[in-house]
């Protein structure tokens, strides 16, 4: 057998090979379900809901109206005698606003009452006043405002640290009482003579203050006076007074 022929054979039979799957895929074709009804078969018939109306229930008559004569009731609170403001004790998550709402009074009436300058701040245990509706009164024959006194601070007490010596003196100001205190406004003196001023200064029952007559830098429990010579000597006298000038705690050096 030549090339030719060989080559001839070969060349016929992919010929025939492309015709038989030319034919294939045509008869594939035309066997080929149209899509639209494959969708139409397969397709489910959506299901039948039925939905039954409820019949609504025979309701019993209401029974007549029976009249009932209410009796006035005696109030269990009664309200503080006058001249004795109520004393509100701050617990966790109040707010000054809150508080001040929660009594029917505006925030400033509140901090009037109680002389406090920063209306953000205040701490549990922390004793307010609660003047009467409508935060101040006026006295009679005048028309300033009168604010509420400050409970008083039982259990406060006073040390006096190193007298004479201006880098180590100091008072040791001590909450020995089970209730916080702020000493906004309270004073330290010495009898006849300096005064200091604290300012917002939160202390806890059993926590102290240390006031140093010279200078340094001040925190939550050491303040300086900022003085250029000692306070306190032997025999002068320590007082401490809140803010209405009630004497809360006084003591002699020795």
């Amino acid at each position: 057998m030549s090339r030719r022929q060989l080559l001839f054979i070969v060349l016929l039979n992919a010929f025939i090979s492309l015709a038989v799957a030319v034919g294939v895929v045509w008869v594939a074709e035309q066997r080929r379900p149209d899509p639209e009804e494959l969708a139409a078969l397969y397709t489910p018939e959506p299901p039948v809901v039925l939905i039954v109306t409820p019949t609504p229930a025979t309701q019993p008559p209401a029974p007549a109206a029976t009249a009932i004569v209410s009796q006035p009731l005696a109030t269990a609170t009664s309200a503080p005698a006058s001249g004795s403001p109520e004393i509100y004790v701050v617990e966790a998550g109040d707010s000054l606003l809150g508080i001040a709402l929660k009594f029917g009074l505006t925030m400033d009436a509140l901090m009037q009452a109680n002389n406090l300058t920063n209306p953000d701040f205040v701490f549990v245990g922390q004793r307010l006043a609660i003047p009467s509706a409508g935060g101040t009164t006026a006295p009679a024959g005048g028309s300033g405002p009168v604010t509420a006194p400050t409970p008083a601070a039982d259990g406060m007490e006073l040390r006096v640290e190193q007298p004479g010596n201006l880098a180590q003196e100091q008072v040791q100001v001590i909450n020995d009482s089970d209730t916080a205190l702020n000493l906004q406004g309270w004073t330290l003196s010495l009898e006849g003579g300096a005064i200091y001023t604290f300012g917002n200064l939160p202390i806890f029952p059993g926590g102290s203050v240390r006031l140093h007559s010279g200078n340094g830098e001040a925190n939550s429990i050491n303040l300086y006076w900022g003085l250029s010579e000692p306070v306190w000597s032997s025999g002068s006298v320590a007082r401490l007074r809140n803010p209405e000038g009630t004497l809360v705690a006084s003591v002699t050096v020795p």
